[in-house]
């Protein structure tokens, strides 16, 4: 009995990261293209699919791997997979940006956007605390309808921030030089 219960979990577990693979992991990619898109004030509702269209093999296994690695950091206790969580927490971005950014590329521009940030944005992200309150006293609707979308238009707004602040840094280096 407890091995048919373990095999089922298993498969679960297996059909859980096969679908995060290949189904969630470049439809976040997506919507965080509408996001960036809608800061800019041309998002179009099919950019969604954008991850689908530009790159979709390269754009799952960078984000796997994202996921992998936050995992593993977790497993040294919770707190370095929390700051590694914030150290990745550009890519989906960049990659919405830049498709075909390698890995090693993409790990390195959103730890380099996030040196020195990671504690403003955990910051920004308590900041939601009673927003989640509220969207858990509405059983979640609030949650799709406003806060989850607010969170992620937030969460554009630091990443072009953080993108301008990198070209800030950028010319003030080459202008020295």
């Amino acid at each position: 009995m407890l091995i048919g219960i373990a095999g089922v979990i298993a498969i679960a577990l297996l059909f859980n990261v096969v679908l995060n693979i290949f189904l969630w992991n470049p439809l976040e990619v997506g919507c965080r293209k509408v996001f960036v898109d809608c800061r800019y004030g041309n998002a179009e509702w099919c950019d969604i699919l954008y991850a689908f269209k530009n790159g979709y093999g390269h754009i799952g296994a960078v984000m796997f791997m994202k996921d992998l690695f936050t995992f593993l950091w977790t497993l040294l206790f919770i707190i370095p997979g929390i700051i590694k969580g914030y150290e990745y927490m550009m890519i989906p971005y960049l990659l919405a940006e830049n498709p075909d950014m390698s890995r090693q590329d993409a790990f390195a521009e959103s730890k380099r956007m996030m040196d020195g940030n990671k504690m403003d944005a955990f910051v920004l992200d308590l900041s939601f605390i009673l927003w989640d309150l509220l969207g858990a006293c509405t059983m979640g609707i609030l949650h799709v309808f406003y806060i989850e979308p607010y969170k992620r238009l937030t969460d554009a707004g630091l990443y072009q921030a953080l993108k301008e602040q990198m070209l800030a840094r950028t010319e003030n280096v080459v202008g020295e030089q």
